[in-house]
């Protein structure tokens, strides 16, 4: 087997790998070289399916105008944009992952947040505002999301190749690591097989990010439960998980939530294995996230979780779950003319659903029965208190009462035709479970002491469980991969 040296290999071609390539670079690397398994025409991960918002500290519109400075000064002006502290970031992430998520990442991961979405507008990354909601002549967005990267995530993935490219990073398709040279005592490189040649590529570091196992339905039935083999696969159908299986047999320590995934609710007709975005790269076709402006019935016509439980950032990753657990995996999103005029998140596509005049036509329509459907939508209408005022730019407290299984927040009776459904299945973006890493993000092996030449960032680790605030993944990559970066290209220097 030949041979070749580098400063730094990275392993992956998605948004943390690029991050972690440009940071070694401006950090004294001279030779960086990336290893992208996929294809050129299929590069990305999961970046390349996800319009890619970013969730990080802000203290006010000044923060956000800093990185969006060309847009609109009229329109900008009336941005409502209150501080997104830390203590509220960090809130976010021990609410949603009941106190599990690793606090020193966290702490680590939401104190550089702003540091890094502002080093990625230095390197030359492109930002404008998120989707908002006008109420009032103001524009309300989700707290912590007011910007993602021009042209989603293909269009963040093309720019930083751009940058890569011009740092002179080399960049290279169709490159499968098979192994890692060394072991938990110390990593020196990777063995790589491409069409057509094997070699060694030795290294003074390794940066690992190479993304999850949610295209492998072996290991997605192995750890994420019953019927997730099931699962149609939202981001790359690259991330099979080879990479990860590799680091534990080093010796690697796990961490994150093995039996918990990146769930969400998409069209059940959506293709398996990268769900295609809109035009404008800011949508993918396939979401559903419009569920918090009606109910969800399975095909028993029975409700089974709370649609307005919170801001859909903070319910949709494991919404998906929920839907796969129903019978036949599969659940029906039904909404009145009052939740249509208000959709934003994806349901808008016009050839997913079906409609009808009334809730009897409808059931027929999605063959669930009539009687079963009416007797719910009347119980819910019959719930909501009314006397609340309706606002869908906060959450609103207007819920159900005496409801075995209530709706918290925008509750509206379902009483105006058309009445719309859009049937969902449970769609798998990331897995949680991964390896351990320090905020030096060097990987740890089963002692928790440092594997030398050995880093990570991405989805490959372990920081997630039960559930994730919306967009805080994308923040987490380029988190990680600054420091990453920095702190192989400094080992490789030494």
């Amino acid at each position: 087997m030949r041979t070749e040296k580098c400063d730094v290999a990275i392993v992956g071609g998605g948004s943390a790998a690029f991050e972690a390539a440009v940071s070694a670079r401006q950090n004294g690397a001279e030779k960086v070289v990336m290893l992208e398994k996929a294809p050129e025409e299929e590069f990305g991960g999961n970046a390349r399916y996800s319009h890619t918002g970013f969730r990080f500290v802000y203290s006010g519109p000044d923060d956000i105008r800093d990185i969006v400075p060309n847009w609109d000064p009229e329109e900008f002006a009336r941005f409502h944009i209150p501080a997104y502290t830390e203590e509220i970031f960090k809130g976010d992430l021990n609410r949603v992952t009941q106190g599990r998520i690793d606090s020193d990442l966290a702490d680590f991961m939401v104190s550089q947040s702003n540091s890094a979405v502002r080093w990625m507008y230095e390197s030359g990354i492109e930002f404008e505002p998120e989707k908002r909601r006008e109420v009032d002549g103001k524009f309300y967005f989700e707290p912590g999301i007011i910007v993602h990267t021009v042209g989603g995530g293909l269009g963040q993935l093309l720019r930083w190749r751009e940058i890569a490219l011009q740092l002179d990073v080399d960049l290279r398709y169709r490159s499968r690591v098979t192994k890692f040279v060394g072991d938990f005592r110390g990593i020196d490189g990777v063995c790589v097989a491409t069409d057509d040649d094997d070699y060694e590529l030795n290294a003074g570091a390794v940066i690992v990010c190479a993304g999850g196992f949610q295209a492998n339905a072996e290991m997605r039935a192995r750890y994420l439960g019953a019927n997730a083999d099931l699962m149609k696969v939202r981001g790359s159908k690259h991330n099979t998980g080879e990479i990860l299986r590799a680091l534990l047999d080093l010796g690697v320590k796990p961490a994150g939530h093995w039996q918990g995934a990146h769930a969400t609710p998409i069209d059940a007709h959506a293709p398996d294995g990268g769900t295609p975005l809109r035009q404008d790269g800011h949508s993918n076709t396939c979401n559903r996230y419009d569920y918090t402006q009606g109910i969800t019935v399975n095909n028993l016509a029975e409700r089974f979780y709370d649609e307005g439980e919170n801001n859909h950032s903070y319910t949709y990753a494991k919404t998906g779950r929920a839907v796969l657990a129903q019978p036949g995996g599969l659940a029906h999103q039904i909404y009145d003319k009052k939740g249509i005029e208000l959709f934003r998140l994806g349901a808008e596509y016009t050839d997913v659903y079906e409609e009808a005049d009334t809730i009897a036509e409808l059931a027929a329509k999605i063959s669930i029965e009539p009687v079963a459907l009416e007797a719910t939508i009347a119980e819910f209408n019959a719930a909501v208190q009314t006397d609340i005022p309706f606002n869908p730019g906060i959450l609103d407290g207007r819920a159900t009462k005496d409801l075995v299984l209530p709706k918290s927040n925008w509750a509206n009776p379902i009483d105006e035709p058309p009445f719309r459904a859009y049937t969902v299945t449970g769609g798998v973006t990331f897995s949680f479970g991964g390896v351990r890493i320090n905020t030096s993000c060097e990987v740890l092996d089963i002692t928790e002491q440092p594997i030398p030449g050995l880093y990570a960032s991405g989805d490959i680790v372990g920081l997630f469980f039960h559930n994730y605030p919306s967009c805080t993944g994308q923040t987490r990559n380029a988190v990680f991969s600054r420091e990453a970066g920095k702190n192989a290209a400094q080992l490789a220097n030494q």
